[in-house]
């Protein structure tokens, strides 16, 4: 167990940023959600999302719809991706799994499928 030295301080290294995307900073809104896929980059325009599904199982899924499309990502530990939604910070979503250790916390994403609804 540690104690904090400068409790309420700010931390001299700020963390590193997720693996698995980026979001924006605290208070702004994202306008557009970029999707990296193996071969391309699709974005959508944040107001397009319809609704989004989170399943848990394995290997938990986020599904997301939009009128025309359906994004489905893959993989484990997506509750924090899914919060991004909620709150409407998500800017981008990457694939980590195969880069991302079994020990590193957060979520690991497997896949991302967009396919026609």
């Amino acid at each position: 167990m540690s104690i904090d030295q400068h409790p309420g301080a700010k931390p001299l290294v700020p963390p590193p940023p997720p693996s698995w995307g980026d979001i924006a900073p605290t208070g702004e809104i994202a306008a557009v959600v970029r999707f990296v896929l193996d071969q391309r980059v699709v974005t959508f325009p944040a107001d397009q999302f319809k609704r989004w599904e989170h399943a848990l199982g394995v290997p938990e899924t986020l599904t997301i719809s939009t009128e025309k499309e359906q994004i489905v990502v893959e993989g484990r530990e997506l509750a924090e991706i899914r919060a991004a939604l909620d709150l409407g910070c998500l800017c981008e979503l990457r694939a980590n799994y195969p880069r991302a250790s079994a020990a590193r916390p957060g979520p690991q994403v497997r896949r991302i499928a967009i396919e026609p609804v």
